[in-house]
């Protein structure tokens, strides 16, 4: 089937006034009422803009009672929820930096970035079992489900209980940092990301912009909202718009169809992983079925044309691929009516992609370099796992991925010279999980890679040097990562060989160890 050739996008379009999510979200709750914000698909639970903002304004003047400042950083570990985003949202609309967390996180990891980050005050899912002894000596507070719940006991609810419905000492400016985001990096100990308000703001606007998305639309999320993804794409482009947004707590392939069909939803996040899945396992479902669901969206992960091209034709609905990176938001995104398969998109509103080879020159059309990206959009600089500070160069972030740009702007992704595992689109540190298996009595060296999975895009794949008369077997060893890794980090497989190949410079050798895998695999 041809495409429609795409135009020339619009240049020089009016940039909106920056706006705080405090007035953003006072303005929905004036302006759309008890219009439903978020429907809590596993809670059975809805709020509307009004409510939202309402108990937002408990959570802010309760931030106030505890006396922090803009430059004060909150922490949020939880699920999704109604309760998780009522915080989310509160913390925006105080002014104090918020820190969104995987509930999964390792606890090393999460002690690790806790203390890294230096903050104020943790709020977290009273469902989590974290080790709070061995974190940063900071006040913790759990919560459970309190929206709308007087016989909620937790901790969080009571310093809720007498807090005003109304609030309007938001603090800071645009130019104040917004948020701290972290991704996995390609070393063992994850980075933050600094972001300020105007950044956020405008990160936002470019990805509703690119979508059209609008009031009217129906928003289905389901990835962890504390992915940047998922925040701009669904959570804050639903608040930002006066869109309704469908939350699930994860993906569930017997589920997924009925909350497509029961909520008529028009957008659906979605990556690779989900989509594979649905290909190697059919459900019931069909356009038909969804007669308003415009598109799904694919990013995280590259989507293989093969498993674009069947699910479009079994189930008639069509894929919408996008791609960006937790230091920029999203950076790319393909015009829904004038998408071309194979490619991520056009590059948004605010930014410039370009793409370099090895001798520092810009590549022409065509040509297969190194994409590099900047504009407003970014964000500022990072938090280093020792502590540093490390801005971002003005003249254009290295993605570490490898592609190309046609002669009409289209971007195309052939690989990626970094090392990080992307499986269902969570990044995952190979060095993570080797250091993990490192610490491991009976294991003298390890090494980690990913490797090619039909419903993952990459699984976790360990390579292990036992120590001398060591008995320990496959089993022992992942039974033994689950004590400190989340099971998404899990090795799905782990192949003793007698050493881990190495260059000339003492470095892991990656291809050797991939010429292993082929050889176990046949």
């Amino acid at each position: 089937m041809s495409e429609e050739i795409p135009k020339k996008m619009k240049l020089n379009e009016p940039e909106p006034k920056y706006e705080s999510w405090h007035s953003i979200i006072e303005n929905n709750a004036k302006n759309l009422g008890h219009k439903i914000f978020i429907e809590s698909l596993d809670q059975n639970k809805k709020i509307s803009f009004h409510k939202m903002n309402e108990y937002c304004n408990k959570v802010a003047n309760f931030l106030k009672s505890q006396k922090l400042l803009k430059s004060d950083k909150v922490a949020l570990i939880g699920k999704n929820s109604i309760e998780n985003m009522i915080i989310y949202f509160g913390v925006l609309k105080y002014g104090a930096i918020l820190l969104p967390i995987f509930s999964e996180e390792s606890q090393d990891n999460l002690h690790r970035i806790l203390r890294l980050a230096q903050i104020k005050l943790v709020l977290y899912d009273s469902d989590l079992n974290l080790d709070k002894k061995n974190g940063p000596p900071v006040q913790w507070i759990s919560f459970s489900e309190f929206f709308e719940n007087d016989s909620a006991e937790c901790e969080f609810s009571e310093h809720l209980k007498d807090q005003s419905v109304t609030f309007n000492d938001h603090l800071g400016d645009r130019n104040d940092i917004a948020e701290i985001v972290y991704t996995s990096g390609t070393t063992e100990l994850p980075k933050g990301i600094f972001i300020s308000r105007d950044v956020l703001f405008y990160m936002v606007e470019e990805i509703s912009k690119r979508t059209g998305i609008t009031e009217k639309d129906c928003v289905l999320e389901y990835r962890a909202y504390n992915w940047l993804s998922s925040q701009l794409l669904t959570i804050l482009t639903s608040m930002m718009k006066g869109n309704s947004l469908f939350f699930g707590k994860k993906f569930s392939l017997s589920n997924f169809p009925n909350w497509l069909k029961e909520n008529n939803i028009t957008v659906s996040s979605g990556v690779p992983a989900v989509l594979s899945m649905m290909v190697n396992k059919p459900v019931s479902l069909c356009k038909e079925d969804v007669p308003n669901l415009r598109f799904i969206t694919s990013s995280s992960a590259p989507l293989p044309m093969e498993t674009q091209l069947k699910f479009e034709e079994m189930y008639g609905i069509p894929i919408v691929q996008g791609m960006g990176m937790s230091e920029a938001g999203w950076m790319l995104f393909n015009p829904p009516e004038r998408k071309k398969r194979g490619s991520v998109g056009l590059p948004l509103k605010y930014k410039e992609v370009f793409f370099v080879k090895n001798n520092g020159l810009r590549c022409e059309p065509g040509e297969i370099g190194e994409m590099r990206i900047k504009g407003k959009t970014m964000g500022l600089s990072y938090l280093n796992g020792d502590g540093s500070i490390e801005e971002f160069s003005k003249e254009g972030f290295a993605t570490g991925d490898l592609g190309f740009m046609d002669e009409e702007g289209y971007i195309y992704i052939k690989g990626r010279k970094k090392e990080l595992i992307i499986r269902g689109g969570i990044n995952i540190s190979p060095l993570e999980i080797t250091a993990c298996l490192l610490t491991h009595p009976e294991i003298s060296e390890a090494a980690t890679i990913g490797i090619p999975d039909k419903i993952y895009g990459e699984e976790v794949f360990s390579f292990v040097v036992l120590k001398n008369g060591s008995k320990a077997d496959e089993a022992d060893i992942i039974a033994y990562c689950k004590t400190t890794l989340p099971d998404f980090k899990i090795p799905k497989n782990i192949l003793f060989i007698p050493e881990i190949p190495k260059t000339q410079r003492g470095k892991i050798a990656k291809k050797d160890l991939l010429k292993l895998f082929e050889e176990y695999m046949n």
